[in-house]
């Protein structure tokens, strides 16, 4: 049965999948806003440690206040349930433990993630993780767990990481080898040492619009000094087998006709090293900062190719885009719509029991990397902070360098000065007090 058939089944049927969304910035928001649109389909609860703006956050997706109850307790969630009525919790161990079918953690911050993943799969709820920066941290894990509990635990569809893997899984499945996979984004050198007190401008915002917006500076800035980025290759390298090409990837400016040409193997006049599939971000900007004409600025793509000279002629006939040679094809989706899609794998989890992605094995890390020098008894600020960026490792040389996470560097204090540039190491940092993602990676800190 089609998705859209199964969805009109469960609406004929009134029983629709039930929805806890953890987190109301601008994704939750989007799937919150985009579930009121389908039929067999309903938001149950909405948790947000600011419940003023889980309540504006509903209101302004369709949902009447007459509504919307905040509850403080399981029974009166379940209660609300019943009478179809909308929970707003900031409680999220009182959301996962109610009567919902799925939980979508969109918190944004790993450890919180980690956490909330944990308790609604004890709790016995599918997951769709849009907290990428806790897959990347403990995505297998989280896989395992949820297998050993019979739910599934999936990234995001709709998200970059999420389309890059099916586009992945597409061309492995028709024989072709994945020459490069990624995405598009905003990019230059010079961003990598950027702070959250400019993301704003850089956007093409004003303060205040950037304000008025509820748009999270820090988040933003991770976006632009390309951790975000890093993290989200970071999972598609954990899905697919996929590695970084050189540490911290290239990020090159180049159009959606470059790709066949530039991510391709050194010897064939491209830009890569290896020849058995990387994981690359391309850059829609120029390096004077103007913007490239038919860049992929908002989409995916894979380079492909395979040992067959007819397949490759057709694929050229049909307006693939290729390369002189006709050896390599690019394969792309111009865009992505983050909470928009994401139904979709609610929808899989409870139909299929199947996941648009998660992290199968640790292949490669995000580490942490000082913005500018720093000292002794500096305090680190994490993902798109003042003090660090993230950058791509493969997970052997991240272990044999012994670098830090960027998802684990939040206030973590410096016990010697670090340069400019340099990544951080275990021997720099003062190790915190244990938590559960601590725990769950305390192979990589010698405990």
């Amino acid at each position: 049965m089609s998705i859209r058939k199964f969805l009109q089944q469960k609406e004929s049927d009134s029983t629709p999948i039930k929805v806890c969304v953890i987190g109301c910035g601008r994704f939750g928001g989007m799937i919150i806003y985009q579930i009121q649109h389908i039929p067999g389909m309903e938001v149950s609860v909405i948790c947000d440690l600011n419940i003023k703006k889980a309540i504006l956050v509903a209101s302004q997706a369709g949902i009447p206040e007459s509504n919307l109850k905040v509850n403080n307790s399981v029974n009166k969630i379940n209660a609300s349930i019943s009478k179809n009525e909308v929970s707003i919790v900031d409680d999220a161990k009182l959301a996962v433990s109610s009567e919902v079918d799925v939980v979508v953690e969109a918190t944004g911050n790993p450890l919180s993630g980690a956490n909330n993943a944990i308790d609604a799969i004890r709790n016995g709820k599918h997951v769709t993780m849009v907290t990428v920066e806790t897959d990347v941290l403990v995505g297998p894990e989280l896989n395992k767990l949820a297998s050993e509990n019979d739910v599934v635990y999936s990234l995001a569809y709709g998200d970059q990481p999420a389309l890059i893997e099916e586009m992945y899984d597409w061309a492995k499945s028709l024989g072709f080898d994945v020459i490069a996979a990624g995405k598009g984004t905003k990019y230059l050198d010079s961003y990598r040492f950027e702070t959250p007190d400019n993301a704003y401008q850089r956007y093409g915002y004003t303060q205040e619009g950037f304000e008025k917006a509820d748009l999270n500076p820090k988040m933003y800035n991770s976006f632009l000094d390309g951790t975000k980025s890093a993290i989200e290759m970071c999972a598609v390298s954990n899905m697919t087998g996929l590695i970084p090409d050189v540490p911290g990837m290239h990020f090159p400016p180049a159009t959606i006709t470059d790709l066949p040409n530039l991510l391709i193997p050194e010897y064939d006049g491209g830009l890569l090293k290896h020849d058995d599939g990387v994981v690359e971000v391309i850059s829609c900007l120029n390096s004077d900062g103007s913007e490239i004409k038919n860049s992929l600025r908002w989409g995916v793509f894979v380079v492909i190719s395979i040992d067959n000279l007819y397949i490759l002629e057709c694929m050229y006939d049909y307006g693939v885009i290729m390369n002189p040679s006709k050896k390599y094809a690019a394969i792309y989706r111009p865009y992505h719509f983050v909470g928009m899609e994401t139904p979709i794998t609610i929808s899989k989890s409870v139909l299929f029991h199947e996941a648009t992605g998660f992290s199968e094995t640790r292949v490669a890390d995000v580490a942490a990397v000082a913005k500018k020098n720093l000292s002794h008894g500096s305090v680190l600020d994490g993902e798109g902070g003042y003090t660090t960026y993230g950058s791509l490792y493969k997970a052997e040389d991240f272990d044999k360098n012994r670098l830090v996470p960027i998802g684990l560097v939040d206030k973590i204090k410096l016990t010697r000065d670090v340069n400019k540039n340099t990544p951080i190491t275990l021997d720099d940092i003062e190790l915190p007090e244990p938590n559960i993602l601590f725990n769950l990676r305390k192979n990589e800190f010698g405990d």
